[in-house]
């Protein structure tokens, strides 16, 4: 394309990446906090793949907000169900907004933990931010890298964790 080598090395060393791709919000304590725009079964199987290739030697947290309107929707159970399976440790939340989508359409997100549980995989799930922030903070350990999907802020989720990690 007519780019010498020494640009494109300069272009690569100062590219500051994208915004909610992957994005590093913090480390504190070895404990590095991710978000990640992710919302269907493709993009969070890709996310994962990808961390735990760079860090395969860490535990690998996904946390994930059901929270666009198709993650909501069950037409995708099967799929949610297996694209958390390079990470280590499942934490779901509650689909949003339940009240806008009829029962019968809804992601069963306990059907989602039993089948991740039944491979083998630690998952569990919570019904808020603050209590996933509550039950997971404790558990962190060094070197731990948290992956937190949602398209939408779940509920300043990143920042929390940070902070009651400084607290820790």
């Amino acid at each position: 394309m007519g780019i010498d080598r020494d640009t494109l090395q300069r272009g690569l060393q100062e590219f500051k990446n994208v915004k909610r791709r992957l994005e590093a919000r913090g480390t504190v304590h070895g404990i590095t906090v991710y978000d990640d725009f992710a919302h269907h079964p493709t993009a969070i199987n890709e996310t994962l793949t990808a961390v735990k290739a760079r860090y395969p030697n860490n535990r690998l947290w996904a946390i994930f907000e059901p929270r666009s309107a198709t993650s909501r929707r069950n037409v995708l159970q099967k799929e949610f169900a297996s694209c958390f399976e390079k990470a280590d440790r499942v934490v779901l939340c509650s689909i949003f907004a339940p009240e806008k989508l009829d029962v019968s359409l809804q992601l069963d997100v306990s059907l989602i933990v039993k089948e991740l549980r039944r491979k083998g995989i630690l998952a569990d799930c919570w019904d808020s931010a603050d209590e996933i922030v509550k039950q997971v903070t404790p558990l962190l350990e060094t070197g731990d890298k948290v992956v937190i999907m949602s398209n939408g802020g779940f509920d300043g989720i990143h920042q929390k964790i940070l902070k009651a990690l400084e607290k820790r």
